[in-house]
């Protein structure tokens, strides 16, 4: 549904507030974002490069809450214009796919939804580029990366993806995520990645917590 269409049904709102807004964020939540310095994109993973435009804190972080915990589905939508612009520059300077890293059947069954999937989707609509490309899996269930320790996060997903090479053997992909932390799980996603044939994988999240 178009955009101004659901403005018509639906008051835009604040995606960390709620209140009503224009703008992803109210001028109050606006207040408390915090962009990255582009000179430590990249410090997360190696030998690939990282990038995340936003700081994960303050009003952003409360909207991801929102999107991955409330199940406001709407936020994935509003925060595409703070970083489709990063999203279409990175696929077109790698002529390359956008594919979402996944959650694990069972997560997704019992949240309902992907909350990187739909934050990819709603980027690559808001930056006018193909749809996300489903070419990962999480062959087994883990523990949330989140309730790890830093050195734990890296063993938790030791073989966890799995790549199919027709969907990425001799292209460059463009590896979305929500938040990048340790860089552990994009690192795991792009091993996947690169043994079924892709030839550059870029990470890039929305926000960053470090």
């Amino acid at each position: 549904m178009p955009r101004r269409m659901l403005d018509w049904f639906f008051t835009p709102q604040c995606a960390a507030c709620a209140a009503p807004s224009t703008t992803p964020f109210c001028p109050t939540c606006a207040t408390t974002l915090v962009e990255c310095d582009p000179e430590r994109d990249g410090e997360l993973l190696t030998p690939f490069p990282t990038l995340a435009p936003w700081r994960f804190g303050g009003a952003l972080a409360s909207a991801i809450r929102r999107l991955k915990f409330a199940g406001k589905l709407h936020v994935a939508r509003d925060l595409a214009p703070l970083w489709s612009p990063v999203v279409a520059a990175v696929v077109h300077q790698h002529d390359a796919l956008v594919v979402p890293v996944p959650l694990h059947w069972r997560r997704r069954l019992m949240r309902g939804y992907d909350q990187a999937w739909l934050l990819a989707q709603h980027a690559c609509r808001d930056a006018t580029l193909p749809p996300p490309r489903a070419a990962l899996w999480r062959l087994r269930a883990t523990p949330a990366q989140s309730a790890l320790a830093r050195t734990a996060r890296q063993h938790n997903l030791v073989g966890v993806f799995h790549a199919r090479p027709a969907d990425v053997r001799d292209r460059a992909i463009v590896l979305v995520d929500d938040v990048v932390t340790t860089g552990a799980t994009l690192s795991a996603a792009a091993h996947a990645l690169y043994r079924a044939g892709a030839t550059t994988v870029v990470g890039l999240a929305l926000a960053r917590t470090l």
